[in-house]
C-alpha cells in the first residue's frame, strides 16, 4: 500500500510530461516567438539536428507571416549553419546562397563575408559540387592579390592574406576529394564551361604547389585541369603544356617520377611542333625531362638528352660561345650573387642606372619613383642603345606580352639600400621583402614582374613565356622553388627576374645546376672556364664546379649572415679570387 501514492505520482507526471510536449508542440507551431526561442536554444546547446528542423519552421512561419526576405538573411545563414552540421548539404548551399544575395550581407565587413563565402565552398565540397567551390576559392585569389603569388597567407593583419588563408586551409578537402591523376569528369558542362573551371582549376593548383602542404592539393587540382584542357583542346595546346609545367615539379616533390616524365615528354613534343626540332627555347623541357631520368637512374638517357640540348646550343649560338673571357662581367657586378651569405655593403650604388621609361619598358607605377630606375648594363663594344639590360628587358616584354596576351609591367626595379631597409622595417617581417643588403634591387640587375596589376604567378601564361624565353635576353629567375636563399621557409619568388647577361644566361641554361642560380653564379669562373674547354657536367656524376670550387652556396647557414637592421653589414665576400667594386664602370 505504501508504494502505491508513489506509483500514481509517476504515472501523473508522465501523463503532465506527455501532455506538455504535446501543448509544446502544437505551440512551436503556431507561435513563431516560441519556436525562435527553441531554435536558439538548440543552436546554443549545439544540436544541429534538432535545432535545423526548428530553424526551418521558424523560417516557413515568417515568411507566412509576410516577413521581408532581407530580414530573413541572418537567420537562414544560422540555419544553414545547423544543416551543415545536420549534413544536409545541399540545404546549406542553397540558404547560404541566399543569405549572401542579400543587401545585409553585401554591407558587411569584407572579412565576414568572406568567412561566409568560405562556408559556402566548404558545403559545396562537401555535397560534391567541386567546380562551385572552385569558383569561389578562384575569385578568392583574385581578391588576394600579390599573396596569391606568394602563396602566403599568415599574415592576419592583411585583408589580401585573410583570403589566402582561407584558400590555403582548403588544402585537405581538395586533397581528400580529388585523385592526383585524371580528375576532369567530376566537372561537367559545355565545352566552355569546363575550360572556365580548368583555368580556375589551374590557377588554385598552382597557388597550393607553392606551399610545403599544398602539394597533394596541387596534383588533385592541376591534374583535373590537364586532363580537361589536353581532352579539350589537345596536349599541344599551349594551355595544356602551361599546366604540365606547373604539374611535373608537383608530382617530381611527390615522388611520381613516372607522371613527372609523361607530362615533360607530353610538353617536350608540343613544344617541339610549335618551336621547330632545333629550337634552343626546347631546352627547358628538355632539361626537366633529363633531371627526371637522372633521379630514376637513368643517366644514359639523361646524358642524352644533355648532349641533344647542347647541339641545339651550338647550333644556335656557335660552338665557341663560351670562349670569351668575361672578366668584365664580374668586374661591373652583372653576375655578382648576393643572397644572405653574399651581401652588399651599405653605400653600394650602381653608376649607370637609366630610367625604365626611357628604354619603352612599360611600368606599373609613376615613372618618376626610384623602383622605376634600372642599370644600363650595356655590352662592351656594342651599341649602348640596344645592347643592354633595358632594352632586352622591354623585348622580353613585349614577346611574352603578344604571346600571351596578358598586360605585362615592371612593379620594381632598383632599390637603394635605405630604401630597402625601410622596406624591410616596415613590411618585411610580415611578408617576402629581403632584408637591406641581401636583396638583388639594390644591385639595379633585378626586376619584379606585374602581370594584370599584380605579382607575376606561376599560372600565368607569361610566366611560362618568360621560363622559356628569358634566357635568350640575359634575365634567369633569381628565386626558383625550394630555395633557402632568403629568410623565411621558402622564397621562391616566380615574379623576381635578374639580368646576369645574355652569355651567362645562356650558360645555366645550358650546364648550370637546375634551380640553383646564386650556387651557378658563385661557381661561373669554373663554369665558363670548363664550358670553353668544352667540358661540360655529366648526368648521374657529382657537378665538379659546385663539389670543387671553394664556394659557400648561396643557401648555407653560417656565422656570416648580416643584421639585417645594421647600418653597416660586413662587406660583401670576394667570389672565386675576384674581388667586386663598390659601383659599376
Amino acid at each position: 500500500m505504501g508504494l502505491r501514492p508513489q506509483i500514481m505520482f509517476a504515472g501523473a507526471f508522465s501523463v503532465m510530461a506527455l501532455a506538455y510536449a504535446a501543448w509544446f508542440n502544437i505551440i512551436v507551431r503556431v507561435d513563431v516567438e516560441a519556436a525562435q526561442s527553441r531554435f536558439e536554444t538548440l543552436y546554443a546547446s549545439r544540436a544541429p539536428g534538432r535545432a535545423a528542423v526548428y530553424g526551418e519552421r521558424v523560417l516557413a512561419m515568417r515568411r507566412e507571416a509576410g516577413a521581408d526576405e532581407e530580414k530573413l538573411a541572418p537567420l537562414k545563414f544560422r540555419v544553414a549553419e545547423t544543416q551543415i552540421a545536420a549534413q544536409d548539404y545541399a540545404r546549406a548551399a542553397v540558404l547560404i546562397e541566399e543569405a549572401l544575395a542579400s543587401g545585409w550581407a553585401r554591407a558587411l565587413d569584407p572579412r565576414r563575408r568572406g568567412e561566409m563565402e568560405d562556408a559556402l565552398a566548404r558545403t559545396h565540397i562537401f555535397a560534391g559540387d567541386l567546380g562551385e567551390a572552385v569558383a569561389i576559392y578562384a575569385d578568392f585569389l583574385d581578391r588576394a592579390g600579390d599573396e596569391a603569388a606568394r602563396g602566403d597567407g599568415d599574415d592576419s593583419d592583411s585583408l589580401e592574406a585573410f583570403f589566402a588563408g582561407r584558400i590555403a586551409a582548403a588544402a585537405d578537402l581538395f586533397a581528400e576529394n580529388l585523385k592526383p591523376t585524371g580528375g576532369g569528369e567530376k566537372f561537367s558542362g559545355a565545352r566552355e564551361a569546363r575550360l572556365s573551371t580548368a583555368d580556375r582549376l589551374a590557377e588554385l593548383g598552382a597557388f597550393y604547389a607553392m606551399r610545403a602542404d599544398g602539394l597533394y592539393a596541387a596534383a588533385g587540382l592541376l591534374s583535373a585541369a590537364y586532363d580537361i584542357r589536353s581532352r579539350t583542346l589537345g596536349a599541344d595546346d599551349p594551355a595544356a603544356v602551361r599546366t604540365a609545367l606547373i604539374l611535373g615539379p608537383v608530382y617530381a616533390d611527390m615522388g611520381r617520377l613516372d607522371d613527372a616524365e609523361r607530362l615533360y615528354l607530353d610538353a617536350f613534343h608540343a613544344q617541339e611542333k610549335i618551336k621547330g626540332a632545333n629550337s634552343p627555347d626546347l631546352s627547358l623541357y628538355i632539361k626537366l625531362l633529363a633531371g627526371v631520368y637522372e633521379r630514376q637512374g637513368r643517366a644514359t638517357e639523361a646524358q642524352a638528352l644533355y648532349e641533344h640540348m647542347r647541339a641545339l646550343f651550338r647550333d644556335a649560338f656557335g660552338a665557341q660561345r663560351y670562349a670569351a673571357n668575361r672578366l668584365r662581367d664580374r668586374r661591373s657586378d652583372i653576375d655578382r650573387p648576393v643572397s644572405r651569405n653574399f651581401t652588399l655593403p651599405s653605400d653600394y650604388a650602381p653608376g649607370d642606372l637609366v630610367p625604365a621609361a626611357d628604354f619603352y619598358v612599360p611600368l606599373s607605377k609613376n615613372a618618376a619613383l626610384e623602383e622605376m630606375m634600372i642599370r644600363r648594363a650595356a655590352d662592351e663594344g656594342a651599341d649602348p642603345r640596344e645592347a643592354n639590360m633595358p632594352a632586352r628587358l622591354a623585348q622580353v616584354i613585349s614577346l611574352c606580352r603578344s604571346e600571351s596576351g596578358e598586360r605585362i609591367t615592371l612593379r620594381s626595379g632598383y632599390r637603394s639600400y635605405a630604401t630597402q631597409r625601410d622596406l624591410f622595417r616596415r613590411i618585411g617581417r610580415k611578408g617576402t621583402v629581403t632584408p637591406p643588403g641581401m636583396s638583388e634591387h639594390q644591385l639595379g640587375l633585378a626586376v619584379d614582374i606585374d602581370v594584370d596589376g599584380r605579382l607575376m604567378r606561376r599560372s600565368d601564361a607569361a610566366y611560362q613565356c618568360f621560363e622559356e624565353n628569358a634566357f635568350r635576353f640575359g634575365f634567369i629567375l633569381s628565386y626558383p622553388p625550394g630555395n633557402d636563399y632568403l629568410p623565411g621557409e621558402d622564397s621562391y619568388e616566380p615574379w623576381h627576374w635578374r639580368y646576369v647577361g645574355i652569355p651567362t644566361a645562356q650558360l645555366y641554361r645550358e650546364a648550370g645546376p637546375m634551380n640553383k642560380p646564386q650556387e651557378f653564379l658563385a661557381a661561373l669562373p669554373c663554369y665558363q672556364e670548363r664550358a670553353a674547354a668544352g667540358l661540360f657536367p655529366l648526368a648521374g656524376e657529382p657537378d665538379v664546379c659546385l663539389a670543387e670550387t671553394a664556394v659557400v652556396a648561396a643557401s648555407a647557414k653560417d656565422d656570416t649572415t648580416p643584421q639585417p637592421e645594421s647600418e653597416n653589414p660586413k662587406p660583401a665576400r670576394k667570389l672565386n679570387n675576384h674581388a667586386h667594386g663598390a659601383g659599376s664602370n
